[in-house]
């Protein structure tokens, strides 16, 4: 799991007009939650978080600031504007190192290449992974080698062997990847038999 630190201040004004008039300038409204500590607002450098994101995705923990504190927090909700794509609101949920959370992690397919062919293509059926453990042990995905995988016998989750630390969250019998045949496209009987005909009147004549 990477790690990274951002800045963030205590905001006392709740509410879409308040969160506008942050956006106005150049920060994103957030909220902290715990299962041990009060629900705290802040407010965060846009570009600062735009960064983070960019460069780490949301997997990621953080060394947050909250003005003369510290708290060691998870991204895990980002809310989007529909047409510009930029980040309007965030979640963070405050963790402990010695105390299990919940994570979604995304998976990575590698091989592909070594399976695919123009008699079958990879159909990748699950792309992400719940998992429990010590945020400590978070990975940033989860690479699974599908160079085998052959017609008919799919990858499932509990095909794989996971590391020790992680809990998998996911039903045991979920498909991760299978190699489907590909269907050769046929000719229309129709346009050959009407080609054939046309040869046969051209040669009487």
């Amino acid at each position: 799991m990477l790690k990274s630190a951002l800045n963030a201040s205590i905001r006392n004004d709740v509410g879409s007009k308040a969160c506008h008039r942050i956006r106005s300038h150049g920060h994103i409204p957030g909220v902290i939650y715990g299962h041990d500590v009060h629900n705290k607002t802040v407010e965060l450098d846009k570009r600062e978080m735009d960064a983070i994101v960019r460069n780490y995705g949301t997997n990621v923990l953080l060394d947050l600031g909250i003005d003369q504190d510290h708290a060691t927090v998870m991204i895990k909700d980002v809310q989007r504007h529909p047409v510009t794509n930029e980040i309007m609101h965030i979640d963070f949920q405050e963790v402990s190192y010695s105390k299990e959370i919940h994570a979604t992690i995304p998976i990575l397919l590698k091989g592909k290449d070594k399976v695919e062919s123009k008699e079958g293509i990879v159909q990748q059926q699950l792309r992400e992974l719940h998992i429990s453990c010590l945020p400590q042990h978070i990975p940033e995905r989860i690479e699974l080698d599908i160079s085998i995988l052959t017609p008919g016998h799919p990858l499932r989750v509990a095909d794989v062997e996971f590391a020790g630390e992680l809990s998998i969250l996911n039903d045991p019998g979920e498909i991760i990847a299978s190699l489907a045949r590909t269907e050769k496209v046929i000719d229309d009987p129709g346009e050959g038999e009407s080609e054939d005909l046309l040869d046969r009147l051209m040669k009487t004549q």
